[in-house]
């Protein structure tokens, strides 16, 4: 979704690019103008190009806008694309890339009264999320260390493992290397990844194990957040989509963690 922050939909291309630049900078901090856009008969697009390559989520970022009530027809857009590679999320990053042709987006209000655009038709599109395993690995460190540095454990090490069960699942495996005052002991947490076909990405079957006194009380720490997150989706799509349905869904892994999907209109 992309928020106008405006009551009044936009009479031109410049002002519609000039709309969705200051919507985005909110969002993002980012060292040029994202959106560049062609237009001859406007509200039709040739093209919508947004590029979010190097940009960085604000550490207050507003609270992503929820369409109240009906939408109706805003704007069309012969190809529209989508590039953030790499996009800074906190401790991680990571790249996404989208492209769409024959687009439709549909206009819609928030509870403030705001136009927010909404993707609702596609005639054919791509999507490309991928995270670096040495990304998730920064990213486990530092939610493990929150978690254990409440009690005066220090995580030396991660070292992440993601095997391949098929194209929608992966069994992974973290292992931690934790150490309090002169004693340190290594621990396991095993669990399970699973991509459903609207590009929701689930964590579940989480475990801790490990030998030793300091392993049994690092897992205990650990516990509580592991039962927090097992079984919970995380959408890494986060935008209604309309008459647009997801085909193709795929999720695999090599040096990078990549969700693929197509998309199209319901004929």
């Amino acid at each position: 979704m992309l928020p106008l922050a405006t009551a009044t939909f936009p009479s031109s291309a410049p002002e519609l690019t000039r709309l969705l630049n200051e919507s985005l900078r909110r969002l993002f901090l980012v060292d040029a103008d994202p959106v560049t856009l062609r237009a001859d008969t406007f509200p039709h697009l040739e093209t919508l190009r947004i590029s979010l390559d190097h940009a960085s989520l604000r550490s207050d970022p507003p609270r992503p806008p929820v369409i109240s009530g009906e939408t109706s027809p805003a704007l069309e857009v012969d190809q529209l694309t989508l590039s953030a590679s790499p996009l800074s999320l906190g401790p991680a990053a990571v790249d996404l890339s989208l492209s769409a042709g024959g687009v439709h987006l549909g206009q819609g209000r928030d509870e403030e009264d705001q136009i927010v655009l909404s993707l609702e038709k596609a005639a054919e599109g791509k999507i490309d999320i991928s995270i670096a395993q040495t990304e998730l690995e920064t990213l486990i460190a530092k939610l493990a260390e929150n978690q254990a540095g409440k009690q005066g454990i220090t995580i030396d090490s991660v070292r992440l493992k993601l095997r391949q069960k098929n194209p929608h699942s992966l069994d992974v495996e973290v292992g931690l290397r934790a150490k309090k005052l002169f004693l340190s002991a290594s621990i396991k947490v095993t669990g399970q990844l699973d991509l459903d076909a609207q590009l929701n990405l689930k964590i579940s079957a989480l475990k801790c194990t490990g030998d030793g006194g300091i392993a049994a009380l690092a897992c205990g720490i650990l516990k509580p957040y592991l039962q927090k997150i097992d079984g919970r989706e995380f959408p890494l799509l986060s935008l209604p989509l309309g008459k647009i349905r997801l085909r193709d869904v795929q999720l695999t892994v090599a040096d990078k963690l990549r969700a693929t999907a197509e998309f199209g209109s319901v004929v």
